[in-house]
């Protein structure tokens, strides 16, 4: 199980960020919420702190979560910008 995500930052950097199975373990010890429920429940929130999992766990953010971290973040999409499969997260869908 793998989610690959595009994060832009405040700054204009943008980060291809891929939450593997160690990430999603850590999201349902700490938020005792099962992943499998991510198809009709997933929130903003967790897709944020599914990236930021990845990154301290890959040692590329010392930041807290909550407020730290998220205060940076401009913009998460789902997918991998350069593979023309970044979905934003920040349109609304259609409704017809």
């Amino acid at each position: 199980m793998k989610i690959a995500m595009t994060v832009e930052y405040n700054d204009g950097n943008k980060v291809v960020i891929e939450a593997v199975f160690a990430d999603f373990v850590a999201f349902e010890r700490t938020w005792n919420r099962s992943v499998t429920r991510f198809e009709s429940e997933l929130r903003l929130t967790d897709l944020a702190w599914l990236a930021w999992h990845s990154e301290k766990r890959n040692k590329k953010t010392a930041a807290q979560f909550d407020p730290d971290w998220i205060e940076t973040v401009a913009s998460i999409e789902l997918g991998n910008e350069d593979d023309g499969d970044a979905v934003p997260l920040d349109k609304t869908p259609p409704t017809s």
